[in-house]
């Protein structure tokens, strides 16, 4: 038992660190940046695919020839390129995507603009974060900690029982 009951020990310390690092990945929302996951190749070698980088809700004036800004393509869908060209008048941007040799067909208005990406990026952390928002991952982890917490308090380490037993002997020595 007590084999069964330190692996499931260390089982529950690897869950705290994925969760500790969801966390930090999630952290710069606390400062206004959101994460988006890098699906395509498009912004290579700037954005790798898997990667995570952050964007901030920018003003149009902000918003210049070669930032790269995140704006929605779709009703659910992120796109991250950069400006080739912004248009004052109309308010748009003409954008390219940096491993691609033409520009994108459609101008993109400001309103649909999300954001201006930060020049941060975290290589493979959307691969981290796709894993661990699956069901299946999340009852495991969930369901490991459980485990090591009923097994901790099932089967008490005899150096904490013994220490126990101490502190109540000196607490009827006290009395």
């Amino acid at each position: 038992m007590k084999l069964i009951k330190t692996l499931f020990n260390l089982l529950s310390y690897i869950v705290y660190i994925v969760i500790a690092a969801y966390l930090l990945l999630v952290a710069p929302i606390l400062l206004g940046w959101k994460p988006v996951m890098v699906l395509s190749g498009s912004m290579e070698p700037t954005y790798h695919v898997g990667s995570v980088i952050y964007y901030k809700p920018a003003t149009f004036d902000d918003i210049q020839t070669g930032d790269a800004i995140t704006f929605h393509a779709g009703e659910d869908s992120l796109v991250t390129h950069r400006v080739i060209k912004k248009n004052e008048i109309e308010r748009t941007f003409e954008t390219q995507g940096d491993a691609n040799e033409t520009p994108d067909s459609n101008p993109v208005p400001y309103d649909d603009v999300a954001g201006k990406a930060s020049k941060i990026t975290i290589p493979y952390a959307g691969y981290f974060i796709n894993y661990g928002k699956q069901i299946p991952v999340i009852v495991t982890m969930a369901g490991i900690i459980i485990l090591s917490v009923v097994l901790d308090s099932l089967f008490p380490d005899e150096k904490k029982k013994g220490k126990q037993e101490r502190a109540e002997k000196n607490e009827e020595k006290q009395e």
